[in-house]
């Protein structure tokens, strides 16, 4: 269902029940991971969410929802893009080279230690060529291709691929391999800083930062931690403890 302009299309699916699939192009408090906003000029964007009942992934393995929603969001944009690198940043962003096209917010409720709804917020940048914020690194597929594109067909072809990657849920040795085979800096050497986990938005650390380290992402777990290795120590963080330097 395509609405001119809501608040968060996450929050118009919390207040429409009945609604399982919403998509805008201009949300005027749009939100990101770790309490980062999201920008999107009106009418450039595809800015979306899909609501899934009682998906089929155990709690304690709830990463396997965000690592086939990543892959779902990829394939579209290397479609779109294909002469592009097109890769998921650890845990959910889409990246072009070192540019981020495509944030991903997933929020699920959880009754009788099951999963009992995720609701999927997808914000991709198309047509936008200009961002106002201080975001280091925002790129559209119109500044990357030079075209302007129609945002209805890329709604769409966005949830068949959703609907396809989520058919890997119960395949998680194969879901992980793809995950892994596109993910963003995997088997590098690469710049990262520790931060302390709190409720602040986490951000991309820009040029040189004194408490940076280098390490080579190794793996992912089950639970979503992100394996870092350096000087033969395996390090892994959570989300929020760990930031990657560009």
């Amino acid at each position: 269902m395509f609405i001119s302009h809501t608040n968060s299309t996450n929050d118009y699916l919390k207040q429409h029940p009945d609604c399982d699939r919403v998509w805008t192009t201009w949300q005027s408090a749009g939100r990101g991971q770790a309490g980062n906003s999201w920008e999107s000029e009106p009418g450039k964007n595809v800015l979306m969410s899909v609501r899934l009942k009682q998906p089929a992934v155990p709690l304690q393995q709830a990463f396997r929802l965000q690592m086939a929603v990543s892959l779902a969001v990829r394939d579209v944009v290397a479609r779109l893009l294909p002469d592009k690198q097109v890769t998921v940043k650890w845990p959910n962003d889409i990246y072009v080279g070192k540019g981020k096209i495509c944030g991903i917010l997933i929020e699920s409720s959880v009754a009788a230690g099951q999963i009992s709804e995720a609701i999927i917020g997808i914000g991709l940048n198309i047509n936008q060529t200009t961002w106002q914020s201080p975001a280091p690194n925002p790129v559209s597929v119109k500044q990357l291709s030079g075209n302007e594109y129609a945002l209805p067909p890329i709604y769409e072809a966005l949830c068949d691929s959703i609907s396809e990657k989520l058919l890997l849920l119960g395949q998680p040795a194969r879901l992980k391999e793809q995950y892994l085979a596109v993910l963003y800096r995997f088997g590098e050497k690469a710049l990262y800083a520790r931060r302390e986990v709190s409720l602040t938005p986490s951000r991309i650390l820009v040029g040189e930062t004194p408490d940076a380290f280098e390490a080579t992402i190794t793996d992912v777990t089950d639970q979503g931690e992100l394996v870092l290795e350096s000087d033969n120590e395996r390090m892994p963080f959570h989300f929020k403890q760990i930031q990657f330097v560009i």
